[in-house]
Parts: C-alpha cells; sequence; structure tokens
C-alpha cells in the first residue's frame, strides 16, 4: 500500500526528466500515439513474494547470446 502512494509524494518531473522517460518508454515500444509526452511518474507494482535481488533488478551480468 505505500509503495502505490510514493509517485504521489514525489515532485511532479521536470521536463529533462519527462524526456528521458519517454525516449526510454519510446525504445520499450510502450509509447501511445495519443500521448507523446510523458508527464507523470513511471509505477511498477511488484508482486508482494519478490526477491530482493529481483525488485533491484539484480541478478547475473548481462552478456550477449553466442549462437
Amino acid at each position: 500500500m505505500m509503495a502505490r502512494r510514493i509517485p504521489s509524494i514525489l515532485p511532479d518531473l521536470t521536463f529533462e526528466e519527462s524526456l528521458e522517460t519517454t525516449k526510454i518508454h519510446s525504445i520499450a515500444g510502450k509509447i501511445n500515439n495519443d500521448n507523446s509526452l510523458i508527464i507523470t511518474r513511471p509505477f511498477r507494482a511488484p508482486h508482494h513474494t519478490v526477491s530482493e535481488t529481483s525488485l533491484v533488478g539484480g541478478g547475473r551480468i548481462p552478456k550477449p547470446r553466442r549462437n
């Protein structure tokens, strides 16, 4: 419940932060044609059983696959 409130407590995105967030979403293919600029802070709701390692994006160092 507390994690869902954090985005509303944080300050609004600055223009530079909005551009950076929009660029990341655009590369990931998650931009709708309706929204050209993301102005709200992104939020992902992790499952309550998530490990600490997966919550912070940890794990093995990514390497290119060999064919």
